[in-house]
């Protein structure tokens, strides 16, 4: 028997959804079907599209929580509660990012035919745009021209990314004084050895682990005697 969804906030639900649909692409791709998802959530299959219109707009929130997770700072904030000393905790807020990194190109790889969907839309109403301006006589402003890029990153994935570095730089907001650059500084700095460390899609394996990351960011590279 199909199980009957208890009442719940539609907010408190999408995240509901979305904490058993995110391990769930990562386990089985992005081929899992609504009724998978149901079953694993413990809700009927109907439940979910009163939430998401539809598997894509569902598909494409996965990939946006798994990314930028709604209680990302909180949880964040609770894995550096009780850490003392800045290398301490750039090795905690790295082994997070790097779990994260990874979970996410897993979800991204899974969801990519949803994700060039939004390219094809955003196509689709690019050459609508240029039609109002070039108006009847085929004369207006050229795309491009002045404008935004043609297509780039979702906005979530944007988003994703600055608040990466809103977390980042608060991690080394109180050490400012230990620091030879600004706190913003660091966390781009951060961010970049994190990022390069293990890139997969680009057949590169794990090259550099949590602490060393810390060592190369705190200390540099050349020792202490040159």
């Amino acid at each position: 028997m199909t199980p009957r969804a208890s009442a719940m906030a539609p907010d408190d639900r999408r995240k509901a959804i979305l904490d058993v649909l995110v391990p769930l692409i990562v386990e089985k791709g992005g081929d899992v079907s609504t009724r998978e998802i149901a079953r694993a959530a413990g809700i009927a299959e109907g439940t979910i599209f009163r939430v998401f219109p539809d598997k894509k707009s569902l598909m494409l929130a996965a990939a946006e929580e798994a990314i930028n997770p709604a209680d990302g700072q909180a949880a964040f904030d609770e894995a550096l509660a009780g850490v003392v000393g800045l290398r301490a905790q750039v090795v905690v807020a790295t082994e997070r990012v790097l779990d994260r990194m990874r979970m996410t190109m897993s979800v991204m790889m899974a969801v990519r035919q949803h994700l060039m969907g939004l390219h094809d839309d955003h196509d689709h109403d690019e050459h609508e745009n240029e039609k109002e301006r070039q108006g009847p006589h085929g004369e207006g402003e050229r795309p491009g021209h002045g404008g935004k890029p043609a297509f780039g990153p979702p906005p979530f994935v944007i988003k994703a990314q600055e608040d990466l570095h809103r977390r980042l730089t608060g991690l080394f907001e109180p050490h400012r004084d230990e620091l030879a650059v600004e706190p913003s500084v660091a966390a781009i700095a951060l961010r970049s050895l994190i990022f390069g460390a293990s890139r997969p899609e680009l057949g590169m394996a794990a090259a550099l682990t949590p602490d060393q990351i810390a060592n190369l960011l705190l200390d540099g590279v050349r020792r202490r005697d040159s």
